[in-house]
């Protein structure tokens, strides 16, 4: 925070009420994008019924989504700097009062919970933003106002005011309030979007689970065709965009959910530094270019992209709050892989490679379930209420785990006899008995774990850092050489 009274005007200004608007000042999101957000992912019928509304102003689509959040109770990124501030001078006697654009049932809800503001004020038939909030401000306080904002819309109601105080106001935005020459009581900036962040947001760090697209490729050992080669590649960079895309997305439906969450709520998203809107728009925009991309190589890899994309919406819009459906649909998901890479090489699918996928990291995917329901069960419970899983239901995830798991691995073995035997690449097929032995190891490693509550993140990405899980992926690798 940075403040600056040195003139008489200025100590003036600080005896003048402060009006406070809400939307990216004092709260760092917008209240409209989050009940919007809430209602396309919680209650969609209700979205679309509301979405006509916008044609007779942003004041009637507000009305029309105004019950969608309890923002008395909603977990909100609060520009905390600022309301410590504001606490300070209502400390001292000052008169604060709120006034945003926002629907008069949120700003009521955040003046109660905040509890500072002499008065709270929204939009009701009219809009309260820009000239119209400029204006009814220059009547209700006639011996002059501080305001604190952040918008270009707010520079009408800084030029009514006698004071000013930037909370996350843009440098442009920044620079022309000042341009104003009225005192600047205040500024509190935003904190910043590092790259570590984005990268985090955009999750660069699953990207390794998309190089099952590659499988294909080396079991038909096509890896020395530059040309199928290249085409891969570029089936991963559409794959890649998509998958960034959806985790925005999915970070988005699961607001409420991760700002509850010790670790989570400093999430791009979740802590307000990366806009609900901005990050639709960049997944829209990720999901054309892939799209564009995909149907330029191949128009099964882009139903096959189709498939995933429709599969992991579902899966953010609800079914990832349905027990163990959950998990099957993250099986699929991996496998939805595996035949993108195939439909690039333009080979006939192999069944039992598919079949083998979707047991095996439905396992996988049961198995990160099962750690948390461990956890849990060691802790609270609360963890578990948006996955629609209970304590007790740690014997089941058991169970089914470790069945599904076990029959992965024998219908690798059937892969390898009916399929992989009756190849004439390999001039030492025998060696590739040393997979599905590694693989078992491995599996039943990684249960072991889960059921200690030891597996601090999926399997997948658990066996990129694990020194056991990489040292038995380069045995696999070995045993496939061989078998070369």
């Amino acid at each position: 925070m940075d403040t600056s009274l040195t003139t008489s005007a200025d100590l003036e200004a600080t005896a003048l009420p402060l009006v406070v608007d809400l939307d990216g000042t004092l709260i760092l999101t917008d209240s409209l994008d989050e009940q919007a957000a809430h209602a396309l992912f919680h209650n969609p019928l209700q979205f679309l019924s509301a979405l006509p509304r916008l044609a007779q102003g942003r004041a009637a689509l507000k009305a029309a989504l105004a019950g969608e959040i309890d923002f008395s109770t909603a977990a909100l990124p609060f520009r905390e700097d600022l309301l410590a501030w504001l606490r300070a001078e209502a400390a001292r006697g000052r008169d604060i009062h709120l006034c945003s654009a926002a629907h008069q049932s949120v700003v009521d809800a955040i003046a109660a919970r905040v509890g500072i503001f002499a008065s709270a004020v929204g939009s009701g038939d009219e809009n309260l933003k820009g000239p119209a909030k400029a204006d009814y401000l220059a009547r209700r306080f006639p011996e002059g106002f501080v305001y604190v904002g952040d918008s270009p819309a707010d520079l009408h109601v800084w030029r009514a005011a006698r004071g000013i105080v930037l909370a996350g106001a843009g440098s442009s935005v920044a620079r022309r309030a000042r341009a104003l020459g009225k005192p600047i009581e205040a500024e509190f900036t935003n904190p910043p979007l590092t790259v570590k962040q984005a990268l985090k947001a955009f999750r660069v760090h699953h990207w390794s689970k998309n190089a099952l697209i590659f499988v294909p490729l080396v079991l038909a050992h096509a890896f020395t065709d530059l040309r199928t080669l290249a085409i891969t590649l570029l089936g991963l960079c559409c794959l890649l965009l998509v998958t960034s895309a959806t985790y925005l997305i999915n970070d988005v439906a699961d607001l409420d959910s991760d700002r509850r969450h010790w670790s989570k709520r400093n999430r791009a998203i979740a802590s307000g530094r990366l806009p609900i809107r901005r990050a639709l728009g960049i997944a829209a925009t990720a999901i054309a270019v892939a799209f564009v991309g995909g149907f330029h190589l191949s128009a099964g890899f882009a139903a096959a992209l189709a498939a995933y994309l429709a599969l992991t919406l579902a899966y953010s819009f609800g079914l990832k709050r349905i027990p163990l459906l959950d998990t099957l649909i993250i099986g699929i998901l991996f496998t939805t892989r595996l035949v993108m890479g195939m439909a690039l090489l333009g080979h006939p699918y192999s069944e039992w490679l598919l079949t083998f996928s979707v047991f095996f990291f439905t396992s996988l995917a049961i198995a990160k379930r099962h750690t948390e329901i461990v956890r849990a069960g060691n802790s609270s419970e609360h963890a578990l209420s948006s996955r629609g899983y209970r304590v007790q239901d740690g014997g089941l995830t058991l169970a089914l785990g470790i069945a599904t798991g076990v029959a992965s691995l024998l219908i690798m073995v059937l892969f390898i006899v009916e399929e992989l035997f009756r190849r004439d690449v390999y001039g030492n097929p025998k060696m590739l008995w040393g997979v599905p032995i590694i693989l078992a190891i491995w599996v039943g490693r990684i249960w072991l774990l889960a059921h200690r509550g030891e597996m601090n993140d999926d399997p997948v990405s658990f066996a990129l850092r694990d020194r056991a899980s990489i040292g038995l992926g380069f045995a696999v690798a070995a045993f496939f050489v061989l078998a070369l």
